[in-house]
């Protein structure tokens, strides 16, 4: 008893400790608000997952908001439609994350902008950029398929561009791994340089229509649940050094949505896990005068489960918060370690016992020590099934 009181009392005060310390999460002022321009999204309802999460990034607009929002929308100066294809996807890299992809964006814009462009002796491709793309991919972003924009009958200007590079994942769902969602964004902005492109002077407009993914736009080992592509307002917490306001941007988000398969990552992950619960669920059916053969399996099972935590681990980021995996394995070592410390206990008793003459005291604590020898399977199931079951219910949704 003075050993638990110990250990507990060290737990408490480590985790004062641990709070004292603890870094806390300042978010940042920059924001994503979805605007009122048409958008698409191919992914199925019946296939979100029912964690609530989704690839929408900020709040949506309210009534009135939208109406507002449409009102600059006819008021821009500039009106830029966007498109954008993708052939390939690969080499998603979750500890990151990343990854890479190649495709098409097209560009359609009228006569205004086109003089904004030779006036500032500027081609379209120098004053939009991607906005997600990894530093150590260098320019040009936008790589132009012909050397000059088309003009098309109805005075408008067209040009292709082809992009390649790997590119910053900002939306997963870590929290419910290995059950979870990710989205492979491509964002497209304006880059101003004299903050004449803000976003009541230009707004882009999703080529719905015409956008979408390519017969290799896929990742081996992920379950494709579609793309979506929609405008959104970036606001910026600066204004750049131009003076007046904090600068807010028009954005184009096309994204394409993978899952896990369940069933793999439970024969992956979770089958191995749930092994080894087996056996120490078991450590107590060891005939009592084992006693090294019942303490050997839970020190066996701690440093496998170490071990398959730590490989599992090493495809992730380092994230500021335990994944659903991560507490199921919690909940194995609390479970391993109970089941040594009753190892050790219930030696004890034993060792007791042999120094016990035979009567009514004896045959007592053999009857206690038999029913907790049979007890233990179902204590360790109700509790290991409770705390699981808890943990994944707490998951904050749509994270």
């Amino acid at each position: 008893m003075l050993a638990i009181t110990s250990v507990v009392l060290a737990l408490i005060l480590a985790l004062l400790a641990i709070g004292r310390i603890d870094v806390t999460h300042v978010q940042s002022r920059d924001a994503l608000r979805l605007s009122s321009a048409s958008r698409a999204l191919t992914i199925d309802p019946r296939q979100f997952p029912p964690s609530g999460w989704n690839t929408l990034r900020g709040d949506l607009l309210s009534a009135e908001e939208t109406r507002v929002d449409q009102e600059e929308l006819e008021a821009a100066q500039h009106l830029v439609r966007v498109g954008v294809y993708a052939t390939t996807t690969s080499e998603l890299d979750l500890s990151v994350p990343s990854y890479s992809s190649s495709g098409y964006v097209w560009l359609n814009w009228k006569e205004p902008l086109q003089r904004y462009l030779e006036a500032n002796e500027a081609t379209i491709e120098e004053r939009f950029t991607l906005l997600n793309t990894l530093i150590t991919d260098a320019p040009p972003e936008l790589e132009p398929v012909s050397q000059a924009p088309e003009l098309l009958d109805d005075g408008s200007y067209y040009q292709l561009f082809t992009y390649r590079g790997r590119y910053y994942l900002d939306q997963a769902s870590f929290r419910h791994y290995p059950f979870m969602n990710v989205s492979l964004p491509l964002v497209i902005e304006a880059d101003d340089v004299d903050g004449s492109l803000g976003y009541n002077n230009l707004r882009l407009e999703p080529d719905i229509r015409n956008s979408g993914m390519g017969l290799f736009a896929r990742i081996i080992g992920w379950l494709n649940q579609g793309w979506s592509i929609a405008e959104y307002r970036h606001h910026y917490a600066t204004n750049f050094g131009l003076g007046g306001a904090e600068s807010d941007y028009s954005l184009v988000l096309f994204e394409i949505s993978f899952g896990t398969s369940s069933w793999s990552a439970f024969w992956r992950l979770l089958l191995p896990l749930s092994v080894l619960m087996a056996m120490v669920l078991l450590v107590f059916k060891v005939r009592s005068d084992e006693q090294d053969a019942r303490a050997s399996i839970p020190v066996t099972v701690l440093l496998t489960l170490v071990f398959l935590q730590q490989a599992y681990r090493e495809d992730l980021p380092q994230l500021p918060f335990l994944t659903y995996l991560d507490q199921v394995y919690v909940v194995a070592y609390v479970v391993t370690l109970l089941a040594f410390v009753l190892v050790i206990w219930i030696g004890r008793r034993y060792a007791d016992m042999e120094a016990m003459e035979d009567g009514p005291a004896k045959e007592t604590i053999q009857a206690r020590l038999e029913h907790l020898d049979n007890s233990w399977p179902l204590m360790v199931v109700m509790f290991g099934g409770t705390a699981i079951a808890v943990a994944w219910m707490l998951i904050p949704p749509g994270t």
